[in-house]
């Protein structure tokens, strides 16, 4: 997994980094096919915006939060990145696996 940070009008300090790889690691515990990560972090006048682009072996999720503070945005971003992922992963598994071996003993 690749994970890229880029910045505009921002420079990207290593504390912001560490928050961003810390805060994916939660992420990457839910959903294992996560190929790549795109983070862009920007300022505009007085608001601050973090845009995420994350691909999985057959989807592709994009996610953006703004804010005052860049901390905070970046934790609200992650949360709508994680809600994101989980709903991904509940859609591709597999809820009648248990249901067909039932019916086959039925028989």
């Amino acid at each position: 997994m690749d994970i890229v940070i880029t910045g505009h009008n921002i420079e990207i300090t290593e504390a912001l980094e560490n928050l961003i790889h810390e805060k994916f690691k939660k992420i990457a515990r839910h959903f294992e096919n996560i190929t790549d990560v795109t983070f862009l972090l920007k300022t505009d006048k007085n608001d601050h915006i973090a845009e995420c682009k994350l691909h999985l072996m057959h989807n592709e999720i994009f996610s953006e939060a703004s804010g005052s503070d860049m901390y905070a945005v970046i934790d609200d971003l992650m949360h709508k990145v994680d809600r994101q992922v989980i709903k991904i992963k509940e859609k591709t598994k597999d809820h009648h696996q248990s249901e067909g071996v039932e019916r086959k003993h039925n028989f």
